[in-house]
């Protein structure tokens, strides 16, 4: 398999040293080894200068089209674009793919609580309770974080992962901006 997870965290410690160089040429590598990993596909579209991250999307689709982490990435476009109702359905679509990904969860509840109406946030959250949650980054971490999470209902842990998924705040967009207001660059 290439161990996805492996070259995910070799790009992301690249990133957060600011190498980005050194980050797309090591997910280059990724994705050659690992061509259908929707996890790898979903970084490098959030790695790719914003002009470059529809035609990634558009090779991840064609790599792994019913991978959460993929359709995740693509409905955070549509969000940021302002394309709501897309957004929207790609959000769903993530869910309904993997109703074990808390992130996707977590984005579609930040999307709600930013656009939706309280009809709208009240049915993720009731399906995202039902659906229990146990897998992504942002949910783990959360999840893990023993100081404040332990033991908290996925509702709660939904509301704290939404809060980190706004747009702008989510790990995957804000290594770039970290690693580039640190060295100066873009």
């Amino acid at each position: 398999t290439g161990a996805p997870q492996l070259w995910l965290e070799a790009v992301r410690l690249e990133r957060r040293a600011g190498n980005r160089k050194a980050a797309m040429t090591l997910m280059a590598k990724a994705l050659q080894q690992c061509k259908s990993a929707g996890l790898l596909w979903a970084e490098a579209i959030a790695m790719e200068q914003r002009a470059q991250q529809k035609t990634k999307s558009s090779d991840a689709l064609k790599a792994c089209d019913n991978d959460a982490h993929v359709i995740l990435a693509v409905s955070r476009l549509f969000w940021r674009d302002r394309k709501e109702e897309k957004a929207r359905s790609w959000c769903n679509r993530a869910v309904t793919l993997d109703p074990d990904l808390g992130d996707a969860w977590g984005n579609y509840y930040a999307f709600e609580l930013q656009h939706g109406t309280p009809e709208q946030q009240e049915e993720v959250l009731r399906r995202c309770v039902a659906a229990d949650p146990h897998h992504g980054d942002e949910w783990t971490r959360v999840a893990k974080d023993d100081q404040s999470s332990l033991g908290w209902s996925a509702e709660q842990l939904l509301q704290k992962v939404a809060e980190n998924m706004a747009l702008g705040r989510w790990t995957g967009e804000a290594l770039d901006k970290m690693a580039a207001s640190s060295s100066g660059a873009s």
